[in-house]
Formats: C-alpha cells, structure tokens, sequence
C-alpha cells in the first residue's frame, strides 16, 4: 500500500520491502506436511488477503470440501 501513495510518510522498500508472504506460508505448509500434515493449497481468483470476505462462496465450498475429505466433523 505504500507504494500505492496509500500510505503517508511511507519511507520506501530499503526500510519496509515487501514480505515473501506466499513463499513462507507455502513453506510452513510443506513442512507440515512433510511432518505428516495434510493441506491443499487453493487460490482465489479475484481476491487478496480476505478471501473469505471478497469472494465467500469458493472459499466455503473449498474449505468445506476440504473438511469434509480430511476431518471428523461432529454432527
């Protein structure tokens, strides 16, 4: 956002760069996986941080589509 101008006074990359935030989750994930975890990795078109709020109906069907699969659900 602060390259957008969306932030006042944002000083600039060489003191805020941006975070690799998909490169560390991914890795986080494959480590708990590789730890016997279980995960599936779903992107949303059209959506960034909140894809449960900007686009609700792929997220949910996924999500319970995952739990479904892989959880006991109670009920």
């Amino acid at each position: 956002m602060g390259e957008m101008g969306l932030v006042p006074g944002w000083p600039g990359d060489s003191l805020f760069p941006p975070q690799a935030m998909v490169t560390r989750t991914r890795y986080v994930l494959d480590t708990y996986h590789a730890q016997g975890g279980v995960y599936e990795e779903f992107v949303v078109t059209g959506a960034g941080h909140a894809p449960h709020i900007e686009r609700p109906v792929p997220t949910l069907s996924r999500l319970r589509s995952f739990l479904q699969n892989h959880c006991v659900l109670a009920g």
